[in-house]
């Protein structure tokens, strides 16, 4: 699947604890972020969706939740917004942008944790006559 709209790299999220993929292990993060970030289009649509690695102290996977998503720092692209920590929209102008993303309320395996920040980095490419 081609990746349209937006050029996000991604840090992991601050305020988790544990260490990725390891038991008692908890990060929030959008995911299939290339090293230089994903790749948008001015008028095609864009969406990227959070997911977390989020792992009970015995290994296993587990449950994980926000309360709420908010840009805490930077700006969104214009003709994106984000919801429920989903940034979709279909963008208006070409350009770079850096935001850091605040996650809100989050759980991982029934335990709490602070505000999770995940910084993203958005580049969206000008249209284009040909493919």
């Amino acid at each position: 699947m081609a990746v349209i709209a937006a050029l996000a790299a991604c840090a992991g999220g601050h305020g988790a604890t544990g260490e990725p993929g390891e038991p008692g292990g908890f990060r929030v993060f959008y995911p299939d972020a290339a090293a230089a970030g994903f790749r948008a289009r001015v008028g095609k649509r864009f969406y990227i969706k959070p997911v977390a690695d989020c792992r009970y102290d015995n290994g296993h996977d587990a449950r994980w939740s926000i309360t709420g998503a908010r840009v805490e720092a930077g700006k969104l692209p214009p003709g994106l917004s984000i919801e429920d920590g989903a940034i979709a929209g279909v963008p208006i102008n070409a350009g770079e942008w850096g935001v850091t993303v605040k996650f809100s309320g989050a759980t991982c395996a029934g335990k709490t944790y602070d505000a999770i920040t995940v910084d993203v980095r958005i580049v969206v490419a000008g249209s284009s006559a040909t493919k």
